[in-house]
């Protein structure tokens, strides 16, 4: 049986176009993955041609339809969050890391995020590879947290729900440094490295409308929601 093909979301800024060199990047560097573009950022001739072939793709339809549901319930104000919800949302479906070319796109990412890591200046091509793909391990090494944040939201106790988001906080914190160490043995510096991606952690993840939206996916949907992400910028 052949391996399980990787899998990347790209997530750009909505407000710019992605540029040419961020695709050949991610085309050349990321070959053997799946690329997921997440439908609500430009597409078709608003991208660089490379980005209109393998490995680039569009999600499953059912996949897509998921992602952009969480997202107009999870996402708050401001220029991008929206669609960084939907990237976070498809990551955590796909079992995906999430590429990242941009730095602005740190900001619209935080409001999802239970750990970061910045550092002084960009880190080595081959180091980005690698820790991509230890990004994209964590969705299923992180998926035994998943119960107990599905019984915290689906409670309505927000004080249950503030417990298990800060639980998973103390958790990221812990681990994040010692995974990503080849980064750097410490966040620092200006340059956006690494975001952990967590529903828990969004404002509106214990909100009475997102429980009742979750209460309709089927559970492995839900467990798999309910996983963390990684944001990798390049």
């Amino acid at each position: 049986m052949p391996p399980p093909t990787s899998v990347r979301v790209l997530l750009f800024d909505p407000g710019r176009p992605v540029s040419r060199a961020a695709i050949d990047w991610v085309a050349d560097r990321q070959s053997y993955a799946r690329v997921v573009l997440p439908p609500s950022l430009p597409a078709g001739d608003e991208l660089p041609a490379r980005a209109r072939h393998a490995p680039f793709a569009s999600p499953l339809p059912e996949t897509a339809r998921i992602a952009a549901e969480a997202a107009a319930l999870l996402a708050g104000p401001g220029a991008g969050v929206r669609e960084a919800a939907e990237a976070a949302v498809l990551a955590l479906l796909e079992e995906a890391a999430v590429i990242v070319p941009e730095r602005s796109s740190f900001s619209s990412l935080i409001p999802l995020s239970s750990w970061s890591m910045n550092v002084p200046e960009r880190p080595t091509d081959g180091l980005l590879v690698q820790h991509l793909g230890i990004a994209g391990r964590l969705p299923r090494e992180w998926s035994e947290s998943a119960g107990a944040a599905r019984t915290a939201i689906l409670s309505g106790d927000q004080g249950l729900v503030r417990k298990a988001a800060r639980q998973r906080r103390l958790q990221a914190r812990r681990e994040g440094p010692q995974r990503f160490e080849r980064l750097a043995k410490r966040s620092a510096g200006l340059r956006p490295a690494v975001v952990y991606l967590d529903l828990l952690a969004a404002e509106k993840g214990s909100a009475p409308e997102f429980a009742a939206w979750l209460r309709g996916l089927e559970e492995d949907r839900m467990e798999a929601l309910l996983s963390v992400a990684g944001a990798v910028f390049i």
